[in-house]
């Protein structure tokens, strides 16, 4: 497959998913619902009627009838040989570059006989004669069946993201872009690649519920829509909307083993370290609310006694809990001991700079570590959020220590 139709079927894929999110933000009622990839690409089923519909994203910049036999045949396929009783109504919802969006163009029966005409092989195909299917049937088709031209791809993505900035009541773009966009971008491609017809089935009720979640988590797809830069710069801003990154506010930050492994020659784990200290706790320069971070590094012992000792020897003080001899959750959950500036309004000294503890001291002691006001999380593993209060955020496509850093200060 070359660059170009490779890009072609990406952005078809996206163009069906923006589709599915349009049509089930446009159901009248909480308990109907959508089915991806059942009969056709979308089905819409309603209290009266479902609606099967195919979804193409073509190359062409006219309509022409080779590019719409196959999904036509498909579908009329389905109406001539239904599994169960047929009260299904097929709509073709097809982008040309040339075509007017939301129009339908006319297609009676000789036209129809038109598209579905051919040569295969230097001989003349009649699909409908070949398969006996009598006029009297496809004309009862055609009453079923809808053609409209389809949205161009960007102006079809700005629909479905003002429509959930409606929706959630969201107070800008951005967020209902990079939170809700992204949510319900990631629930409509769980329900494509599930294997039973079932499983791909959700209501409006359901997708509503699930989009509107406090959990942030930008999907593979969603970064392939995006570049890293923009991905990351995105999460940067999405942290700063909720205002988690404040120096007041307790923090919890999970580094994932990929990327304290990655090549982190550029910001190795202590500058790192030391460089968010002087963000977030900085001495004679934090203010007297300032709260010190804690990391919960996800590392064998061997590399968390190393980057202690780095630590050590750097002159940064941290809290660990005593967890390479008894860990203990009292003294990990301590308070720092400070002293304040004469006028009360910075930090001077502190008992320490900074929480740190392995994962695995993390995993065993969660319910007695007292729960953070956000919980960020920089990892590929599935990370399940104990804590009953706060700000959950799961971001797992982050790859160095520089990625992390850009977007916890930028």
């Amino acid at each position: 497959m070359t660059t170009r139709s490779a890009d072609a079927t990406i952005k078809g894929y996206y163009y069906q998913f923006d589709t599915s999110i349009l049509k089930i933000l446009e159901l009248q009622s909480d308990t109907e619902s959508i089915t991806i990839e059942d009969v056709e690409d979308i089905d819409i089923n309603t209290a009266t009627e479902t609606t099967a519909v195919q979804c193409k994203y073509l190359s062409k910049p006219s309509f022409i009838n080779s590019a719409v036999r196959e999904p036509i045949i498909l579908m009329l396929d389905h109406f001539i040989n239904p599994k169960s009783p047929n009260n299904y109504r097929y709509v073709l919802y097809a982008h040309f570059e040339n075509e007017t969006q939301g129009s339908e163009p006319t297609i009676d029966l000789v036209k129809f006989k038109e598209i579905l005409t051919f040569t295969e092989n230097k001989i003349k195909k009649e699909y409908h004669t070949d398969n006996k299917i009598s006029d009297t049937q496809l004309n009862t088709f055609l009453k079923q069946f809808r053609f409209v031209f389809g949205k161009e791809f960007d102006a079809q993505q700005k629909e479905v993201i003002q429509k959930l900035k409606t929706q959630f009541n969201c107070s800008s773009d951005f967020e209902a872009d990079t939170l809700y966009y992204n949510n319900a971008l990631r629930i409509i491609i769980d329900k494509a690649i599930k294997k039973q017809n079932n499983q791909r089935k959700i209501t409006k009720r359901d997708f509503l519920k699930r989009v509107d979640t406090r959990k942030r988590l930008f999907n593979e797809w969603f970064i392939k829509l995006r570049s890293k830069k923009e991905y990351l710069k995105n999460i940067s801003q999405n942290l700063k909307s909720t205002r988690s990154l404040e120096a007041s506010r307790s923090k919890i930050i999970l580094i994932g083993r990929e990327i304290i492994e990655a090549n982190n020659a550029e910001l190795p784990i202590e500058t790192f370290i030391e460089n968010l200290i002087a963000k977030y706790y900085k001495l004679n320069s934090a203010l007297r609310d300032a709260k010190p971070l804690t990391l919960v590094l996800e590392c064998n012992d061997k590399i968390l006694k190393d980057i202690k000792s780095k630590l050590i020897s750097i002159n940064i003080i941290f809290n660990d809990g005593f967890e390479h001899i008894d860990f203990s959750s009292t003294i990990f959950n301590l308070k720092p001991v400070v002293t304040k500036s004469n006028n009360g309004a910075k930090i001077i000294n502190s008992s320490y700079l900074i929480k740190l503890i392995s994962r695995n001291t993390f995993d065993l002691n969660i319910a007695n570590i007292e729960a953070p006001l956000a919980f960020i999380c920089f990892s590929k593993s599935e990370i399940t959020n104990q804590f009953s209060i706060g700000q959950f955020f799961d971001y797992k496509y982050c790859e160095t220590l520089t990625d992390v850093f850009q977007v916890l200060t930028k």
